[in-house]
């Protein structure tokens, strides 16, 4: 995948207004990423658009396109030169099945670019189910005084349930708070901030030691339905569960169930199905849940330059010839 030397790569933005303004790529965004990658930046010409018929006129000249909402129909034909597609997200599930793509064409995520809003808003979400949070807001709405005490979160255990970006991030918040960390990952590969790893086969064995579990992994063929009834009831009685990665790999209904039977004591979700979350959802009346609508890891000032950082270094391997960072595996669907 090399250019040739000195040719200039055309490169297509493509934005949303379906999506809120912290994604979006305006021209001082990028003006203010060309005058940190200038270099790579010399050798591109952009265009950006907003509506569809911006985007149907650059496609047959588009070499690199990035965005997240744009047309797929007969991409192979429409954009004959297109051989990489950054998406601005981290997850795929919007784009799949991925028959779509073109074969000559990769497709990469703005993994990573989540990681440090992520561990934050992780961080907050154990320290506010140690300290029974989603409980007291419960018995606040109701006038009730109930003074449910706690101990402190340090030598607790939790599960982090997906190890990419976004769960490493929530491992070494976790570690941070001086927590016995459990890892779940398909590849079982060691992480440095994680204690014991497991594959998503021995769930078993990690969920009965979990006094938190928190879910960072991507929502895949494997992963849908990941946890459902059978899974909380080998949970400890009592313990407490943060969904950051996708609705679709909780049983939310087998969930509240457990929540108001106080055999799980609370619950942090950021993310439901579908979102926006309708006002008559049985989830916004559930007890001991606090519901945050998919905010917990984009960055209100930082997600945009963050993401353009990481398309200026990988365009730099782009024009050597070098593997892009975060290629999608159409198999593994991540």
């Amino acid at each position: 995948m090399s250019t040739e030397r000195g040719r200039r790569v055309r490169l297509h933005i493509q934005n949303s207004r379906k999506q809120s303004p912290v994604f979006w790529i305006t021209p001082e965004l990028y003006e203010a990423a060309v005058k940190r990658h200038p270099a790579v930046a010399r050798r591109l010409r952009m265009t950006m658009g907003w509506e569809p018929d911006e985007y149907y006129a650059a496609m047959p000249s588009a070499e690199v396109l990035i965005g997240w909402s744009f047309p797929r129909e007969d991409l192979d034909a429409r954009a004959p030169r297109l051989r990489w597609i950054q998406l601005t997200s981290a997850g795929i599930e919007h784009v799949v099945p991925l028959d779509w793509l073109p074969a000559r064409t990769v497709l990469t995520t703005n993994s990573g670019v989540h990681g440090p809003k992520a561990g934050e808003y992780a961080h907050m979400a154990l320290l506010m189910l140690n300290n029974r949070i989603p409980a007291h807001v419960t018995n606040q709405q109701h006038g009730r005084w109930d003074r449910t005490f706690n101990t402190t979160v340090s030598g607790k255990t939790v599960a982090v349930i997906g190890l990419g970006r976004m769960g490493g991030a929530v491992a070494a918040q976790a570690k941070r708070l001086k927590l016995r960390v459990l890892g779940v990952r398909r590849s079982r590969r060691p992480h440095r901030d994680v204690d014991r790893m497991f594959g998503p086969g021995e769930l078993g064995r990690v969920l009965p030691e979990a006094d938190f579990v928190v879910i960072a992994a991507p929502l895949t063929a494997e992963t849908r339905g990941l946890l459902g009834a059978k899974e909380f009831d080998l949970m400890k009685p009592g313990a407490g569960l943060i969904n950051m990665g996708r609705a679709a790999i909780v049983d939310y209904e087998a969930l509240r169930e457990r929540l108001a039977s106080g055999q799980l004591s609370g619950a942090v979700l950021d993310v439901t199905d579908p979102e926006p979350l309708p006002a008559d959802s049985p989830l916004w009346r559930t007890p001991n849940l606090i519901i945050t609508p998919h905010v917990s890891s984009d960055d209100a000032e930082r997600y945009t330059p963050r993401t353009l950082d990481l398309l200026f270094r990988n365009m730099e391997r782009f024009l050597n010839g070098r593997p892009l960072r975060n290629r999608i595996d159409p198999r593994a669907q991540y």
